[in-house]
This record gives C-alpha cells, structure tokens and sequence, in this order.
C-alpha cells in the first residue's frame, strides 16, 4: 500500500532537551495508526511537528507527497484535534464552526449544510446556539473534533481525543472514528488507553525518550518483544495451598477466592505439560489456553527495557 505519510531522521530539541531524536515512522493510506509512549516520551512534539505548528530542527517528513515546505497544500488536506482544543467560549458552535468553514473558502448554502451534519455527527446540533463556554468537556472535545473533519481531511490527527470522557462519550467518538475510517480517513491516533488504541487501531509505533521503539501490527509488535510463552490456567481449590516449588517462579498474576485460582505460566508448551500433569494428580484444571500478550503487555516490555 502507498505511504500516506512518510519520516526520516526525525528530531527537535528545546535547549538540551532531546524531545524527538531522529524518528522514522511510516503510516499507510488508510491506516487507523496508534501513536503510543509514556508521559514526555515526545507525542505531542511529533504531533505538532508533522502538522505544521513547529519545525524540526532536521529530517524530513512527507504526508500524501507533499514536503513541509508545502505547509498550504498539507493544511487542506489534514484536520487536527490537538490536546489543548483551541476553543473560543465566547463564540456558539455554529458560529465556531462557520468561521473555520470560511477559512476553507466554504460559505453560503454549502457552509450551513457542512456545519449542520458535522454537529449532527457529534451529537451537538441541538446544543449549536449555546456559548461554548457553557459546554461541558465532553462537549467541547466532539465540537473540536467536528472543527478538525470541516475540510474533509484526509488525514486526520488526534492527541488524545476521548480523554476525560464518560464510556458512552468515549464509545460515541470511537465509533464516529471508526466510520471516517472506513469511509477512507488516515487516521493517526495519540493516547494514554491502551484498550482504546488495541481496540481501534491497524498499525501501532512505541516511542520513549523520543526514540522509536517498535512500530508494526500488534501481532509484528508482539514478535518484537520476545517475551516468553504464557498460558492461562484456572483449577478448582486454591493455588497457594499446593507445594509446587519447581514451578513457583514461573507463575505470574496469580487470583484465587479459595474456590477456585486462576494464574499466568510463563514458559514452553513442554513446561506447561509438565506442570498441568503435576496439578492434575493434586486438583481439577477447569481451564488451559494459550496466552497473547495485550498491549499493555508489550507496551509495558518496551518502555521499561529502552
């Protein structure tokens, strides 16, 4: 598939601070990508850096084959929800987004039939007349998610656009991104939920330190870490009242309420065979399954090993 946006060599620096040291990144045409870090890993630098609100201070980046001194041409084909919404309480909804739609040039009949289905898509046309500054946070991150679609991007940029939602809020603008995806929107996507970007998202990157870390789909992800094979295991009785020295470093997330017990076995199939056959003559094994790591798994093996 053809590349939608393309970085090489990446970096930028305030004072001695490294925020982005030479990134690559790729994301497809089409990709729902996650964007993934810990807190001051250089997000939000990257986010702000491929959109155009800062220069790096070398690499290049590319988005649909337009170069960054193309910034016109990249404008109008990107919407942009960044972390701080840009919002001005002293306006309506619809006067908000009337004025972004006429500096895209679009006005008359075509800007009111534009900003009505936006508002109707984001839930808020029956709020349209209300001073943004009345709105709640939930409501104003749908408006300013309804302020990024108002050009029709292409691509589209979000820095942690369900933050501080309730879970229909955040159910509601999932469900709303995953349409503009389908209907062909790039989307690039920063958050701190884990289930949000496993959930959503068809190719991740990890960054730390400003340095990438991984990027692929979750399965190429899961390759990257090495980590052992693990299998879940639930039995009938309780775990810590059986003497199994030889296999006690090699369970992990271990939950029991006396009845029952359920815990991970981080080891070979042959191991797990081993301790399955140790267990039966002692207790019932009510469960055994092969184990994928989540992304919290992998994220977590990235972060705390770069």
């Amino acid at each position: 598939m053809q590349e939608m946006i393309s970085v090489h060599n990446l970096s930028k620096s305030y004072g001695e601070i490294r925020a982005v040291d030479r990134l690559d990144l790729y994301i497809l045409r089409g990709d729902f990508f996650g964007f993934l870090g810990p807190n001051g890993a250089g997000k939000t630098t990257t986010i702000r850096l491929l959109t155009g609100m800062i220069k790096p201070d070398d690499g290049e980046i590319t988005i649909d084959g337009f170069s960054l001194d193309q910034r016109e041409r990249i404008a109008r084909i990107i919407g942009v929800v960044p972390e701080s919404r840009g919002l001005y309480d002293w306006m309506t909804a619809i006067e908000y987004l009337r004025f972004f739609a006429d500096l895209y040039g679009i006005r008359g009949e075509k800007a009111v039939e534009t900003t009505d289905s936006l508002l109707r898509q984001v839930d808020l046309l029956a709020d349209s007349r209300r001073m943004i500054g009345a709105y709640s946070r939930g409501m104003k991150q749908r408006l300013g998610l309804a302020r990024a679609l108002i050009n029709s991007p292409k691509i589209l940029f979000l820095d942690e656009p369900t933050l501080g939602l309730d879970p229909q809020g955040q159910e509601d603008i999932q469900n709303l991104l995953r349409k503009l995806n389908l209907e062909g929107v790039t989307i690039f996507l920063s958050s701190h939920l884990l289930y949000e970007v496993s959930a959503l998202c068809s190719r991740i990157a990890i960054i730390n330190k400003g340095t990438l870390v991984a990027q692929g789909t979750m399965e190429e992800l899961r390759r990257t870490t090495n980590m052992k094979e693990a299998y879940a295991i639930k039995i009938q009785g309780d775990i810590n009242a059986l003497r199994l020295p030889a296999f006690s470093s090699t369970m992990d997330k271990v939950r029991s309420d006396g009845a029952t017990s359920e815990f991970v076995f981080q080891g070979s199939l042959e191991d797990a065979n081993k301790l399955l056959k140790e267990l039966g003559n002692k207790v019932r094994i009510l469960e055994f399954r092969a184990r994928a790591e989540t992304l919290t798994d992998v994220f977590l093996n990235l972060t705390s090993s770069s």
